[in-house]
Order: structure tokens, then sequence, then C-alpha cells
């Protein structure tokens, strides 16, 4: 499974659970060649992803405060596709329910993988 596959399949248990047999049979779909132990260890190691034991089912549980504004940072970052860009127009892109300054957005890049600062406080996914 490549690493867009991945995110993909944990983008769909952000919003509905799933059993294993269906998971295994979307990665399949989607060109997979991971066997169904492969996708099980994944799902138990994947961050954020929960199993319920009683239905047997996988989801991924939802991020609160800072891990919620950090992901729609990241999501906000991919919009612009690789251009830097500065804090106060990375802000216009985030969800109206975030009330943040440029500062606190610099602050949460510093500390997010896959993202880096460069020049004069511009943002982009790192290379």
């Amino acid at each position: 499974m490549t690493a867009m596959q991945a995110e993909e399949l944990l983008r769909v248990l952000r919003d509905k659970s799933l059993g294993l047999e269906d998971l295994y049979e979307r990665v399949r779909t989607t060109g997979s060649t991971w066997t169904l132990a492969q996708l099980q260890l994944f799902l138990f190691c994947a961050p954020g992803v929960r199993h319920d034991t009683t239905s047997g089912r996988f989801r991924v549980a939802p991020r609160v405060g800072e891990q919620e504004l950090q992901d729609a940072i990241i999501e906000a970052v991919r919009s612009f596709a690789g251009k830097p860009v500065a804090p106060a127009q990375l802000r216009t892109r985030l969800p109206n329910h975030f009330v943040t300054t440029d500062e606190q957005v610099l602050a949460i890049v510093r500390r997010t993988a896959g993202l880096e600062i460069l020049g004069p406080q511009l943002i982009r996914i790192a290379q």
C-alpha cells in the first residue's frame, strides 16, 4: 500500500467505522498487494485508529483542540499545491471555526512533520 492509499484509507475511517474484511476489499480495489495480515498490522499501528473488539470494526478517533488545528493547517498548506505561503494567507483557508494567529500557526508548523518554514516565514510541504 502506498502512502497515498494509506492516507485515503484513514480518511475513510474518520468518516465511518468499517470491519477488517470491508477495509481489505477497499485496499485491494486500489491495487494494493498487501495481505489481510499486513493490513491488520497497519491498522493496529496507525496513529488514532481504534478497534472496537465487540463489533470488530476500526475507526479513526476524532482529533481535538490543537490536533484538529494541525490537521486543518496541513490541508490548507496542501491546497496551495507546493507554493510557499505566508501564515496570514494560510489562515484564510482554515475552516471558520478556528480562531488563531500567525504566531500560533508558525508554532504548530514547527512541530509538524512534513511541513517546513523557509525564508521570511513562508510555509510549505517539506521536500
